[in-house]
């Protein structure tokens, strides 16, 4: 009984050598390198839990929450979820940091369209690295968030530069959401002659990011009065039916 007595206070000892509480806001990073993408920054007085190996002058941490990262479209499911075994990203890029890999269980929400990549809401534990040599907290090394789940809500005027998403927040896959990008006809002789619906959203290289469904839309102008220049729509996003493609529900759309 005293050796299980005493087993169990040194696994508590060292948990409590494994957290530590923050003196300073301090950025967590991806990488054990100062100009790797930034996690999040954590605030004075935050708790943290060490976890693992790093290298000299950095500490890795877990980190707990909610964060917004990307996916590439094909690896979406028909259930608007990240697949098991995908990449997540750090920024809508094939040459980004990747952030973690998908895995059974992990919670993630399409929140927005990126040209090829999904902006995505991704509930799950990470683990980053924190700075404690000469680079913690150095004056001019950007230490801008880029997971962190913005909290501003949308807005007409604040959308962002074409085909890139408006984040938002919420806990549901039908919240309506914002999105821009060039409304342009989707039928095309020879490439795309039949198209499941009669428009869609291109990026700013001419790509299609999203087919557009009109059925719900209200519009006091004509739709054509709209083609062939950047709007905003406000709507719902899901895939096809064959899982192919991206579709926005639209409900709402303006001159960008």
């Amino acid at each position: 009984m005293k050796t299980k007595l005493l087993l169990a206070a040194l696994a508590f000892a060292a948990v409590r050598l494994a957290a530590d509480t923050l003196t300073a806001d301090t950025a967590v990073f991806v990488q054990a390198d100062a100009k790797s993408p930034v996690i999040t920054r954590l605030k004075t007085g935050s708790s943290i839990i060490y976890t693992g190996d790093a290298p000299a002058g950095w500490r890795r941490v877990e980190l707990s929450g909610e964060f917004v990262a990307y996916a590439h479209s094909r690896d979406i499911t028909k259930g608007l979820e990240v697949r098991e075994g995908a990449n997540i990203l750090a920024a809508p890029d094939k040459g980004s940091a990747v952030l973690t890999v998908a895995q059974k269980g992990d919670k993630t929400e399409v929140t927005g369209l990126h040209g090829d990549y999904c902006q995505i809401k991704l509930e799950k534990k990470l683990q980053g690295f924190i700075a404690t040599g000469a680079t913690a907290n150095t004056p001019g090394v950007e230490t801008k968030p880029v997971f962190t789940v913005p909290t501003v809500s949308p807005s007409a005027g604040s959308s962002t530069a074409l085909g890139h998403p408006v984040p938002v927040t919420g806990n549901t896959a039908d919240l309506p959401r914002l999105f821009t990008g060039t409304l342009v006809s989707a039928r095309r002789p020879i490439i795309n002659p039949n198209p499941p619906y009669d428009y869609q959203l291109t990026d700013s290289n001419g790509r299609r990011f999203a087919y557009v469904d009109t059925k719900r839309l209200v519009l006091t102008d004509k739709i054509e009065a709209l083609l062939n220049i950047q709007v905003v729509i406000t709507g719902t996003v899901r895939n096809t039916v064959d899982g192919k493609d991206l579709v926005v529900d639209a409900e709402a759309m303006t001159r960008k």
